[in-house]
Formats: C-alpha cells, structure tokens, sequence
C-alpha cells in the first residue's frame, strides 16, 4: 500500500517556470537565477566553484538586543543586493554607500556565535560577520557607527531550526527538515502569476504591484487563479518533488515596493488581500491571526536543479 507521505507516480501539468528568485540575506534585494540547486535548505546558485549563494542563509540582527531586523521596519533592506566575489566573499552594494567585500565565515574555535530572537520568541543560531560589516549595514540602516550586525549560518556546525509546536499541530505535512534557515518558515515558498493577475484586478488602477513585492521563489505562468492553494505534491522540472506545507499568510512586507522601498500609503495589496484572502479555518486562526494568504510554503521530498521554463506538475492520483 503506498504511504501518505510519498510522491506520486503520476503527474498533470499545470504551467512552466517563468521566475526564479533567490534571496541570499533576509529582506535585502533578490537576485533573479536562470537555474537553481534545490537543497533541503532552500535554493542556491549552480555552480563548480566552492562558494554558492544559498536563500537567506545571512540575517541582520541589532547589536545590543540581539533581534533580527526586517524591512517592516527598515524599508532601505530591499535596496541591499549581494553578489559572490572571489571564491571565499560575498560583496555588498547600496544606493549611496561604498561596495563592501565580506569574507564568509569558516568553521573556527574563533568564530563568534550569537542566538538572536526571531518569530514568537524563537532564536536562532548565527556567526557574526565582523565589525567592518557591523559598521557599514549600521551606517547605512541607522545613519550610525554602530547597532547593526550580519550573522551567517554555517550548516555543519550549527543546530537546525525546529517547527513551532503550534504549527506542527495545525499543519499536518510539515517536517523539521521543511525549516528554512532564515526564512519566515519552510525553504521554498510558491507563487502564480494568475493570482498575482487577478489580485490587480481587484484594486484601484492607480496601485501598481509586482511580484518580486511577495517575494517569491518560484513563480509559475499558466496556471488557474489559486489553484495552488489545492496543489498537494509539486514537481518542477525532471527531478525536484515538493509537498504543499501550508498557505503564505501576508504581512505589511507586501506593502514594500522593492525598487523604491517606499510603503505604498494606502497599504496595498495587504489591504485588498484582507478583503477576499482572509484565513477562515479555525485552527488556521488560532495560529495565524486574521492575515490573508497568498502563494503557498513547500518542504522538499526530491533534489534537483530547476530552470527557467521549465515545466510545473501537479500530483494526479
């Protein structure tokens, strides 16, 4: 008898790859990919070198109180892109501010490590990036010298994220390897462009969104209106097989335009999205609060590297 928890052997297609998006720190800039490694923790660049970009394995976290910090409060994060430079550092660019090179760190008796407070009073494991990246994410956030730190997640050393007791209750698929490392919770996270479509229907003309504002990792073209919602397995390309976790409940993030980093004042899209993608399910409420939801988080049952326009399949059992 096969097991509720395994792939199925049959497949529908449901449309193609038309984004892939990564998101190497917490709330700066995405980096959009031709194609992408699939791993337990989440996307990272192809490549032979030794150092791959991996989704939101950086975060930034205040100095003294040792909490994360997100563009919700600091909008400018989305300005922030990074790039790999050599084969040992990442480089970091913003509007006004000098590019800075930032050795990544290694496995070291040296390294200082920290546990900062992430969602609902969780923590999290980080290595501190040093002081000159401290000064410069300061400088540009605060306008200041200091209060600003960069930690790095180093997979070997460091502990792995634990689902929310709350969550594994209410979401019956989702698995501790389904944490992300830095990420509000799983690895992956889903969206379509015909929901994102008809969401801009729904609201004033003068309000333009783009997708990159739901950050996303995949974003798929030719599929119904928020038939993902109903999606339960998801094969993108030949090999890479994912398991639907849990709807993407929305926040004021949504509200952040990406290329000016300004909140748009009428809150739009949170504002229309409350007015038709409400959660409703009691358990759902309990752990969620009254957020919409839109797109969808993925646990990851397969490896592989997906590409753009490549086809998207739906379990057909």
């Amino acid at each position: 008898m096969k097991r509720i928890d395994s792939p199925p052997q049959k497949w529908r297609r449901v449309g193609e790859l038309s984004e892939l998006t990564l998101f190497p720190v917490k709330s700066f800039a995405g980096i959009s990919l031709q194609d992408a490694e699939c791993t337990e923790y989440g996307i990272q660049t192809v490549g032979d070198g030794p150092l791959k970009l991996r989704d939101r394995f950086f975060i930034v976290y205040g100095e003294q109180t040792k909490e994360f910090k997100t563009a919700r409060t600091y909008p400018k994060m989305v300005l922030i892109n990074v790039s790999l430079d050599g084969t040992d550092a990442v480089k970091l660019s913003a509007p006004d501010m000098p590019e800075l090179r930032v050795k990544i760190p290694q496995p070291s008796e040296n390294n200082k490590h920290e546990r900062c407070t992430f969602w609902y009073g969780d923590t999290v494991e980080t290595v501190d990036c040093g002081d000159t990246a401290a000064q410069w994410l300061s400088k540009y956030m605060l306008n200041q010298d200091c209060g600003m730190r960069l930690g790095y997640y180093l997979v070997d050393t460091m502990p792995r994220r634990v689902p929310f007791k709350e969550y594994m209750q209410c979401y019956k698929t989702l698995r501790s390897s389904d944490m992300g490392v830095y990420s509000d919770l799983c690895s992956f996270m889903l969206m379509t462009e015909s929901s994102i479509d008809d969401l801009k229907t729904r609201m004033s003309s003068d309000v333009s969104i783009v997708p990159r504002q739901f950050r996303p990792n995949f974003l798929v073209r030719g599929s119904v209106p928020y038939e993902e919602d109903k999606w339960e397995w998801i094969k993108i390309g030949e090999t890479a097989v994912f398991r639907n976790v849990k709807p993407c409940t929305r926040c004021v993030f949504t509200t952040l335009n990406p290329v000016t980093a300004v909140m748009d004042p009428k809150r739009e899209p949170l504002r229309t999205l409350k007015g038709y993608r409400q959660v409703t399910d009691p358990a759902m409420l309990k752990v969620e609060g009254t957020s919409p939801a839109l797109g969808i988080f993925m646990g990851l049952y397969h490896t592989g590297t997906v590409r753009v326009g490549d086809d998207v399949f739906v379990g057909d059992e």
